[in-house]
C-alpha cells in the first residue's frame, strides 16, 4: 500500500499548481499525489495531463465542486495509510525531500497541521497562528494530515457518513466545522512544523467570496450555536 496520499485541489492559477506539484513530486518517500481540477478554464488541464510522474493522478471535474467535495473525491480513491490535504498555493522549502516522514510520525495520534484558527465565544474569528490554540480552535484547512483511521472516524460520524469534509460547507467554514467535530468526537488536533510556505487566498480571489463566506457562516451557526 502507498504510505502517504497527498490530495490537492485546484481552480485555475496553473503556475501556482505546477510549482506546488513540482515540489511534491520531488519527495523521495513513497507517496501518491492526487490533483482534483475543479473545472479550470486556463491551461491547467493541458499542462497537468502531461505530467509523467507515475505517482501523480490527475482528475478533472466538468464543474467546480469547491473544496470540500473535491477533497472527498480525492480521498475516495486515495490508497495511502496516511492522507494529507494541501492547497495548491504552496511551496516546499528547498532541500526538504522527506518532510512527509516527519509529518506522519504524529498522524496516528491526531489530525495535524501547521496553523490553527480560533473563534471567540460568539463565533467571531479572532486570529490564525502557527501555534496550538485552545478554546474554539480548529486546524486551518490549507494543510491537514492524519491517518486513515482518524479520517474514518469523521466518515463514520453522525454528521456526514462517507464524507471526511462536510459538503454542506463547500468552501468557507469547512475547516472550522471539522475542528468542532473533532473536538466533539474526541479526535485530537495538533500543530506541527512543516517546511512549507502558504501564499493564501489564491483561488478565493476568483470566486464570490462574500457570498460563500456568508453562506458558510450561516450554516455553521445553525449547526453549532446551541
Amino acid at each position: 500500500m502507498t504510505q502517504v496520499s497527498i490530495i490537492t485541489v485546484c481552480f485555475n492559477k496553473v503556475n501556482f499548481t505546477l510549482s506546488a506539484l513540482s515540489d511534491l513530486c520531488r519527495l523521495e518517500t513513497s507517496n501518491e499525489i492526487i490533483c482534483i481540477d475543479n473545472a479550470s478554464t486556463d491551461d491547467t488541464q493541458k499542462k497537468l495531463s502531461s505530467i509523467g510522474n507515475p505517482n501523480f493522478h490527475y482528475i478533472r471535474n466538468e464543474q467546480n465542486l469547491f473544496h470540500s467535495q473535491a477533497c472527498n473525491q480525492g480521498a475516495h480513491i486515495a490508497k495511502g495509510k496516511y492522507i494529507i490535504f494541501i492547497n495548491n498555493d504552496i511551496r516546499v522549502k528547498s532541500n526538504h525531500k522527506h518532510w512527509t516522514d516527519d509529518v506522519i510520525k504524529h498522524c496516528d495520534e491526531a489530525i495535524v497541521g501547521p496553523t490553527m484558527g480560533v473563534l471567540d465565544n460568539n463565533f467571531n474569528f479572532i486570529k490564525e497562528a502557527n501555534e496550538q490554540l485552545s478554546g474554539n480552535s480548529y486546524l486551518s484547512g490549507w494543510f491537514m494530515a492524519s491517518s486513515r483511521e482518524n479520517w474514518d472516524k469523521l466518515c463514520n460520524s453522525e454528521y456526514h457518513p462517507d464524507q471526511i469534509w462536510d459538503e454542506k460547507f463547500p468552501f468557507y467554514f469547512n475547516d472550522t466545522n471539522m475542528g468542532f467535530e473533532c473536538r466533539k468526537l474526541g479526535i485530537p488536533q495538533k500543530v506541527i512544523d512543516v517546511p512549507i510556505t502558504h501564499f493564501g487566498k489564491i483561488s478565493a480571489k476568483q470566486i464570490n467570496v462574500q457570498s460563500l463566506y456568508t453562506a458558510g457562516r450561516k450554516t455553521f451557526l445553525e449547526k453549532w450555536e446551541k
